[in-house]
């Protein structure tokens, strides 16, 4: 009979995300990884095969974050736009050094097909999560009826990712503050005559 697993595969994840934001994917070692929930570099090699099978494990599993990141913002707020602003604030509650977001996955899906293909379903992620908030705004009155709902969706990457970008070269105010403000400006032109901006 095996041994049963101490240790998740969503937990070796999780710590991975967490030494990749911290160190980069070149200096990330699977000796990092393991210190943090406490296994031996062997055994990751026994369930992920590499360094590079544990990064794209990681990758992979990116979407699906992204989609309970969407659920757990729906069932914390009344409002679709109220919850539009809490999933996006919600994927950088994480962040405390603008160091962090030069050391994600950027450099690998640029560089990498297989590292892309998951970046390119992350966003797809993304973009379909919104489209549902804005879908809810327009028919609860936040938005306008004539508001082109996938394209707005497809803007809202297009913010988020250029707002993390800025914010991490210029560093201006809280990357919460700023990220929101961004997002409400993009918004405004979209909000119904009945809906006050945030």
């Amino acid at each position: 009979m095996a041994r049963p697993r101490l240790v998740s595969d969503d937990a070796i994840l999780d710590a991975t995300r967490q030494v990749l934001a911290e160190l980069g994917p070149a200096k990330l070692t699977l000796a990092a990884v393991g210190s943090r929930v406490g296994l031996a570099p062997p055994t990751l090699m026994q369930r992920f095969g590499s360094k590079r099978g544990l990064l794209l494990a990681s990758a992979a599993r990116s979407p699906l974050l992204v989609k309970l990141a969407a659920e757990e913002a729906t069932a914390r707020n009344a409002s679709p736009l109220a919850t539009l602003r809490d999933f996006a604030l919600s994927a950088v509650a994480h962040i405390k050094r603008r160091e962090e977001l030069g050391n994600g996955f950027v450099q690998l899906d640029v560089a990498d097909p297989e590292f892309r293909q998951h970046a390119l379903a992350h966003s797809a992620a993304i973009v379909d999560s919104c489209e549902t908030f804005y879908r809810a705004a327009v028919e609860v009155g936040e938005l306008r009826e004539d508001t082109d709902v996938p394209a707005l969706a497809r803007h809202t990457l297009v913010c988020f990712s250029g707002a993390l970008q800025v914010w991490t070269v210029n560093g201006w105010g809280s990357l919460p503050e700023f990220l929101t403000d961004q997002l409400d400006l993009m918004i405004a032109p979209y909000l119904s005559a009945g809906t006050t901006r945030r």
